[in-house]
């Protein structure tokens, strides 16, 4: 197991990858925000060429995790929501071209439109008012047959109507807006207008214009794109840690205790499988960036038994250096990662696979 501290730098700074035909491409990172708009193609664009990467991703959580309100599935499905909340209610309404969010205290109101919804499964929402970012202090969640609005944990309540509208965002819409929807960040300014919400094909290959202009014009041995699957293992774990954050945000004070289940990149490489001689040893040898998430766990038994022989019998070898599990050959996944309930969170599934035992307290 490699131990966490050989963690490489910060997550934030950018890596290199090499496009196809060895043409080494600029340094790029997946939160790097817009300079110039005109260097973008647009996710429609990248699909007119790649056709069953775009469909496919169309639906992923990676394309849904930021998205306007107006085309946000679930606000589709919920076109009215509410909640009361002490003195004050809540609603978020549709209207012709918009998804308007309403706090009133019963004498007053503020109705503003929402920005950015955020999440593929559950969704929380970013708006502004008088020109200052909040995030509401409400997500939409669904468990089982409920759904609806409830209170984030730990929010404390609201002692004014202006109180009341959420979490003010001390960066802006930095924070959020840098993963969830990475191409909407020009310069500083947050804009909407022009760029695709989500994380899309250019937040992690790059500005797409050059690259396409360069095939129309047929000039295929100048692809002008960045190549992220030409990254190393330990590359790729800090440029998807950009988002799924590394070590660098544990050290800074980011993640305490139980919540350091969140860093899925610092927990894989505290894992028994991080293996830096080993190239599976890496986010997409189980995750495909480009699909929807496989959330049955068992789907995943083939990836550990590549790794794992699977006979007592069996020996190991260069190639399945793993040992055989003494308790079962499937389900993996759900007795080595286990979900963990963050406090103020969803549940997370834990990525330092290791031998969960019963009563052991939870691994930093």
């Amino acid at each position: 197991m490699l131990g966490v501290a050989v963690l490489m730098a910060s997550a934030l700074c950018g890596v290199r990858a090499w496009a196809a035909g060895g043409d080494q491409a600029e340094v790029w990172q997946p939160t790097q925000a817009v300079v110039r708009l005109e260097d973008y193609a647009g996710s429609a664009v990248c699909a007119s060429c790649h056709h069953a990467i775009g469909k496919k991703h169309a639906d992923s959580e990676m394309a849904l995790s930021g998205t306007r309100p107006v085309n946000s599935r679930i606000l589709q499905a919920h076109p009215t929501l509410t909640l009361q909340r002490g003195n004050y209610s809540y609603s978020i309404r549709r209207d012709a071209s918009a998804v308007l969010l309403t706090v009133s205290d019963g004498h007053s109101q503020i109705t503003e439109p929402l920005l950015l919804a955020i999440g593929a499964v559950g969704q929380t929402f970013l708006f502004s008012h008088q020109g200052v970012y909040y995030r509401t202090p409400f997500d939409y969640y669904s468990e089982g047959e409920k759904f609806g609005l409830r209170v984030n944990p730990g929010t404390a309540e609201p002692t004014s109507l202006e109180a009341a509208l959420g979490q003010r965002l001390s960066d802006g819409v930095r924070g959020c807006a840098r993963c969830h929807s990475p191409t909407s960040m020009v310069g500083e300014e947050f804009d909407l207008t022009h760029l695709d919400p989500g994380a899309t094909c250019e937040s992690c290959h790059g500005p797409g214009a050059k690259h396409v202009a360069a095939i129309r014009a047929g000039r295929h041995h100048e692809p002008l794109i960045f190549n992220p699957a030409r990254l190393g293992q330990e590359e790729e774990l800090n440029y998807c840690g950009a988002c799924h954050h590394t070590s660098e945000e544990v050290k800074k004070g980011d993640f305490k205790g139980i919540r350091t289940v969140i860093p899925q990149a610092y927990r894989l490489a505290g894992s028994r499988c991080w293996n830096a001689s080993d190239h599976r040893s890496r986010c997409t040898f189980c995750h495909d960036p480009h699909a929807p998430l496989v959330r049955d766990t068992a789907a995943y038994d083939g990836k550990c038994l590549d790794c794992h022989i699977t006979g007592a019998a069996a020996s190991a070898r260069a190639d399945q250096p793993g040992k055989a599990c003494p308790v079962g050959k499937r389900d993996c996944a759900g007795c080595h990662m286990p979900k963990i309930q963050a406090p103020d969170t969803l549940a997370y599934t834990d990525h330092r696979i290791r031998i969960v035992t019963a009563g052991a307290p939870y691994p930093e």
